[in-house]
Parts: structure tokens; sequence; C-alpha cells
């Protein structure tokens, strides 16, 4: 996948090297992204770039592709999904997962829109069982189940 130009945005993200990302985008670049944090503009490739670095920081160390899939929509269209697994300097792990609508034309994306449901951390296991229990939510009971019957010497 690196070879096409969404695959070299992933690579760039991943990298973490957003000067690469800036040098994918045409120079007046059609940048619109909308996240929980707001809606992002951008009509430049500086710009553009630094609003996706703002996403993927603060961070320590390497980033992890967690996922990645890459489709082509049409002549100059693109999709890609991806999901991006670091940590921060705290050592709290972060994770973001993003759909980018790419249009390119030659080598450079003169359009994007980029869609994600926000930044996602990991969970702590959970004992589904327990709170079902807790809530008085404990299951189905078998239908013929054995009931005690006390028998009385005669």
């Amino acid at each position: 996948m690196a070879s096409t130009v969404p695959g070299q945005l992933l690579n760039a993200i991943k990298a973490r090297k957003f000067s690469t990302v800036a040098r994918l985008f045409a120079p007046n670049i059609d940048f619109q992204a909308w996240n929980p944090s707001g809606h992002w503009v951008a009509e430049d490739a500086q710009t553009a770039a630094k609003i996706i670095e703002v996403w993927y920081s603060p961070a320590e160390g390497p980033s992890q592709i967690v996922y990645s899939n890459e489709t082509t929509t049409g002549r100059s269209s693109s999709l890609l999904e991806l999901e991006i697994a670091w940590k921060a300097p705290d050592d709290q792990p972060r994770m973001l997962r993003q759909a980018y609508l790419l249009t390119i034309k030659g080598d450079k994306i003169t359009q994007a829109r980029v869609y994600c449901a926000g930044l996602h951390t990991e969970f702590p296991e959970v004992d589904l069982e327990k709170q079902r229990r807790a809530k008085g939510l404990g299951g189905a009971k078998p239908l013929n189940s054995p009931k005690a019957i006390v028998a009385k010497a005669v």
C-alpha cells in the first residue's frame, strides 16, 4: 500500500513525519474534518498537516497501525480507513480510528474529508456476568430446575 498516495499518507502518519504529510497535499488543498472537538478546515497543505499533527499529539515512541484499509472509489478518489495506537508521555495508551475520503490528482491530495469518532483509550476488563448479577439480570433459569421436596415419615 505504501506506493499509493493513501499508503504514503498512512506511513507518514505512523512515522509521525508531518512534514511528509504536508508534501502529500496539494498547496491549495480543500481539507475538512469532523471529530468530537469540532469541524477542522484548512486551505493549505501546512495547515492541514498541522491539524493532523495535533490529533496525534502528544506522543512518545513509535505509533502502531492496528488496522488499515484502502479502497479506490473512483478514477481519482480513494478511501483510507485507519486505526493507529501510540503512547502519550504519561504512558497512557491512545488510539484513533479515522476515515479519509481523498481526491487525488497526479501524486497530490487535492481534497480530503476526514471523519473520526474521537480519541480512544484502552478500557479495563469488565466482568459482564458479575454486573448482570448485581443488577438482577442473572439470565434465564432452566425450565425443569430440580426442587427440593421434604418427605415426612409416616
